[in-house]
């Protein structure tokens, strides 16, 4: 039997409302790494989130700091994880975790005004142009299509507030953008190559590993959740990255925290065949300290 614990900053962002995690580093020099001014802008703090986490764990609360690791510091490979259940067709359970429907959150306002814009003419030539691809093939087209034509450019340095979120027309016509523009320009390029609004997901998360902020696109394809990253143009599968620990999910009028599955001692039953069913784990809410209005 499994329990679903919901992750300490997704049950506070679902039940406070409070300023949500954006996005920060990506997986390569290229891409580029957020300032701390970022994570201050959305969580009133760069200690904030981290405060949050360690007091959860019951570990010493971090003091403040500048994050800028080491581009030369080699990335863990990630372990497979244990438990792969069946990809779910209705629901982004995207790194291993248990999407969870929730209302409004702090990013709804920033989502809806992207959501729904319509892609420039050149690239919405282009993506229409991928229909005889397969799936994971245009996928990895427009990967690598917005991956080429984006560098990385802080909110801050672009626009002068620390969180802006552009259209693909928008991104593709400057040629910049951060973490969340990236994806938020190959979901919009998807959709006219053919996918289905219900398979495609933006995901604002953490990068344990980096101990920063990011956001990428998941796309649903040939049974697998597949990550669209700007600082590679490998498609990675979800449950390949363990480091990624999702926050928040967005996907046409839906939105999704997260949670995570716990096994439990096994129960004896009288008889075979007996449904157990997934309960949800009580969790412990530490609220967030509003910080900087949304933009």
């Amino acid at each position: 039997m499994f329990r679903i614990a919901l992750a300490p900053l997704a049950a506070a962002l679902a039940l406070t409302a409070s300023p949500a995690a954006a996005q920060s580093a990506a997986l390569a020099p290229a891409a580029g790494y957020f300032t701390s001014s970022k994570t201050q802008a959305i969580l009133g703090g760069e200690s904030r989130l981290a405060a949050i986490l360690a007091q959860q764990s019951g570990q010493a609360v971090p003091q403040p700091a500048a994050f800028r690791p080491s581009y030369a510091a080699p990335l863990v490979q990630a372990r497979m994880p244990i438990y792969r259940p069946a990809i779910a067709m209705d629901r982004p359970d995207v790194f291993n975790s248990v999407a969870l429907p929730i209302g409004q959150t702090s990013l709804n306002r920033r989502w809806r005004k992207v959501a729904g814009a319509a892609v420039g003419a050149s690239s919405a030539a282009y993506a229409s142009g991928l229909g005889d691809l397969s799936p994971v093939e245009r996928l990895e087209a427009v990967n690598r299509y917005v991956n080429a034509r984006v560098a990385f450019v802080d909110d801050s340095k672009q626009y002068g507030v620390e969180d802006h979120w552009t259209t693909a027309a928008e991104t593709l016509r400057r040629g910049r953008g951060d973490c969340e523009d990236y994806a938020i320009a190959k979901l919009q390029l998807l959709r006219r190559a053919g996918f289905a609004e219900k398979d495609l997901y933006l995901v604002i998360l953490r990068d344990s590993l980096r101990r920063a902020d990011h956001a990428v696109l998941v796309a649903r394809a040939e049974g697998r959740l597949l990550v669209l990253d700007n600082g590679t143009d490998r498609l990675i599968d979800s449950y390949a990255m363990q480091d990624y620990r999702p926050i928040v999910t967005f996907s046409g009028e839906r939105a999704w925290t997260h949670g995570y599955r716990r096994e439990t001692p096994p129960v004896n039953h009288a008889a075979n065949g007996v449904a157990v069913p997934v309960t949800l784990a009580a969790a412990s809410v530490t609220a967030l300290t509003p910080g900087a209005s949304a933009n």
